[in-house]
Order: C-alpha cells, then structure tokens, then sequence
C-alpha cells in the first residue's frame, strides 16, 4: 500500500488580516519559526514559536482561523515527538475554532479534517479517522472545491483503511465513485484529472481486487492507470515503476505470462535509468530472469541473474537474504541445464547462507532438498541424509508450512531410506506420511 506523508496545514493570508492587538506580520513571522524549527527537527524551538503564534492570534478579534492553522502546527509537533494524546486533543480544537470561523476560511475546515484523519490513523484509531476523512470529503463537495487535491487524498486515505480492514466491497465503492465524479452530488461532479491523484486511486483499486482474487478486474485498473500515466506531460518513473511491477504480477497470476515479461523488461529499463540502485532493483532483475527461466530462455536468465548478483556486491550486501535466493535460482537454473556440478556449489553456498542468517526456513528447506536430490541422484546416501533430515527439519520449525510440502520431504526421506536398503528407518516417515494424508 502507498502511505500517505503526514503533511502541515499553511493557510494563505492574503486576503484577511488580523485586527485588534496584534498583526498579521507578528503571527506569520512566529508560524515561519515554527516551521522551520519542525522541519529541522527542533521541536521546542517549533513549540516555543507557535505558542507565541497561538497568543497573538488569542488578541485578535477574527483570530479563530489563525488559532486554528497554529494549532493544526503544534497537533504536529506534537506528534513528531510521539505525545499522541496531547496532538489529538489540539488537532481536534483546532477543528472546533475552523467551524467558528468566518467564511473567508470554509476551505480550511476540510484540511483540517483530513489532517485529523492522519494523526487519527496514525494513532490507530481507524473508526474515527475514516469519519474524520469523510466528513472533509463531504466539506469538499458543499464547497464545490478539490480543496487542491485534498479531496482525492482523503478519498484515497479512507478506502486504505477499509482495505485494511477487509471491507473491499465499501471500498471499492468508494473509489469507483470518486473516479466516477460522485455521481451522486447535485452541481458539482469532479473526478481525478491529475495523473497522480487517478493512478494512486488505481493502483488501491487493483490491490482490492487482486485480495479478492479477481485478476481480470485489477488488470483493468492496472491498465488505466498505465495508459494515465503515459498520456501525462509530466514524467513520474516512479509511479510507473509501481503500475508495471504491479500489472506484470497480476498477469502473472493470471497465468499471461507473455504480458508480463514485456513489462519487467520496460520496469528494469526505468530502474536502470534511476541514478541510486537499490535492492528493488537487485529483486526486479531476479524476477525477471524467473520469468526467462520459465520460458526457458536460458542465457537471459543467467545474464540478469548475473546482473542481480553484481548489483549486490557494488550494494555491500552480498551476505544478504537476497543473495542467498538468488543463488538459489541460479542454481535451480543450473540444474535445468544439466549442469549438475555447477548447480551443486550453487546450492550448497544458498543453503550456508541460509543456515548462517535463519531467515526463511521455507525457502531454506527447498534448497536443502534440491541439493540433497543431486546427491541422491549420484547414489551418494550419506551426503544426502543429512540434507534431506534438514530440509524437514526446516519445515516443521516453520508455522506456514503447508501439507504438500511435508509430503514431499517424508516421502523423500522414505525414498532415501528404502534405496539405501534400511526399511526400518524409512518406516518412521512413510507412517508420517501416512497419518498427514488421511487427516
């Protein structure tokens, strides 16, 4: 899921002013400090700043927006340094003086909300983040404003937490509305026309329907969002990077492997174009040399397995979890050419690897099966045993097993132990195979 960035309300003074004891220089100036205190990361110098912002704005007669906008900072500040309690008490009296208000500010009250949304999100408090989140959606279309993207962000905001929660029908209603125009509203109809706003609205929508198993449906959206982003004046690689990897696993899933590989191979272009390599990267070139694997294009899948391998080393991460799969696959890769010999040193330096950092059992337990079978193939009994036991081994310590893959590990073990002519050691296992069968 796309997060969104907790951000600061700033309101415009250009066409109001303060009057009474104060002015409207003396507040901006204290809201600047503040400001520039917070993003610095000093956050009693932000405190100290927007208080005295806070007290002027208290002189002035039509000083309500101004305590609001200083209160909206300080909810903030507060946060940043994990006081909770005391940034939702302000954020929600911040709300409170935007609804008192004249109506030079209507705007202000729906970012006022969806902020209040945020720290309540932020806080764990889902029920009443997503009423936060719908009432400034609500604000927004009284107001016949986008409330300069607000509205799609509160949108986008309120549909995460349904997903979360698994309430994918309401959520998906409530996307295919906005991007419908709230068809629903009397005069005012406004739909995403920002590439942006429309993909990342998308890109939920696809995750939805992906969790509800409907491939065909996120296909769909996936595509709109593609063809949104290829038709914008502005480049943005790096939403495209996230619609191509998203849309190539979803045709994938859809068994279109044909589609998907293109699309690996347009994302690895962007991803080379970027100036930072990154273990993204190093993950992309691995899938897509699973894919030519698949396809049984050997020489590009060793060639971008090659590629991933090299990346790790220039990212110092070369006894990382990361290597220890792909070495696995290169193995894996070995062995579908009948390079047995190569395979092996392959797999035995996956599985150290594995041994050494304990970090996925499951995938641990293929390569120790995979290299126990080249020993078994060779008739070499002893050096496959241990490898088969650990193989089992690693699945039982691992909660997530499933059944088929128990089975293969028993029977592999009773196939071990009746080839090498002790029955009654194969016995234990073939029992055990047994018993998970009729389960």
């Amino acid at each position: 899921m796309r997060q969104l960035h907790l951000g600061l309300l700033i309101l415009c003074l250009l066409f109001f002013s303060l009057q009474s004891h104060a002015s409207t220089a003396d507040w901006q100036a204290f809201q600047s400090q503040a400001t520039q205190a917070y993003q610095s990361g000093d956050y009693l110098q932000a405190e100290q700043a927007i208080q005295q912002a806070i007290r002027v704005a208290e002189k002035a007669d039509n000083g309500d927006a101004y305590q609001a906008s200083s209160l909206n900072m300080l909810a903030y500040i507060y946060s940043a340094q994990g006081q909770t309690d005391q940034a939702l008490e302000v954020i929600a009296e911040a709300v409170q003086l935007s609804r008192l208000a004249s109506g030079d500010h209507q705007e202000q009250l729906g970012q006022l909300l969806f902020n209040q949304g945020q720290l309540l999100q932020q806080a764990n408090r889902f029920e009443q983040a997503r009423l936060a989140y719908q009432l400034s959606i609500e604000r927004y279309l009284a107001l016949m404003s986008t409330g300069e993207g607000k509205l799609w962000q509160a949108v986008l905001a309120q549909a995460q937490i349904l997903t979360q929660e698994h309430q994918y029908a309401e959520a998906e209603n409530l996307i295919n509305n906005a991007l419908a125009g709230f068809a629903e509203t009397e005069y005012y109809n406004p739909q995403p026309t920002s590439a942006p706003d429309r993909v990342d609205l998308l890109l939920l929508l696809a995750q939805i329907h992906t969790a509800q198993q409907q491939p065909q449906q996120a296909i769909g959206a996936l595509e709109q969002a593609r063809q949104a982003l290829q038709q914008s004046s502005q480049p943005d690689n790096e939403r495209l990077l996230n619609v191509l990897e998203h849309l190539a696993n979803v045709y994938d899933d859809a068994n279109q492997e044909a589609k998907s590989t293109p699309l690996r191979e347009q994302a690895l272009l962007l991803r080379q174009q970027q100036t930072e390599p990154s273990l993204a990267s190093v993950m992309h070139l691995n899938e897509l040399a699973l894919r030519h694997q698949l396809n049984e294009n050997y020489p590009q899948a060793d060639s971008l397995y090659q590629q991933a391998l090299d990346l790790l080393s220039d990212l110092n991460e070369n006894e990382s979890v990361e290597q220890a799969l792909i070495l696995g696959n290169l193995a894996s890769l070995k062995l579908s050419q009948r390079d047995n010999t190569a395979a092996l040193a392959l797999f035995e330096q996956s599985l150290l690897l594995h041994d050494q950092l304990k970090q996925r059992p499951l995938e641990a337990s293929q390569i120790a099966s995979y290299t126990a079978t080249i020993y078994y193939n060779q008739r070499q009994y002893e050096q496959a045993e241990p490898l088969f036991l650990k193989a089992l081994a690693l699945l039982d310590s691992a909660p997530s097993a499933n059944q088929e893959s128990l089975l293969v590990a028993l029977d592999n073990l009773t196939a071990l132990y009746t080839s090498w002519g002790k029955p009654s050691m194969a016995r234990p296992y073939s029992n055990r195979a047994r018993a998970l069968k009729t389960k």
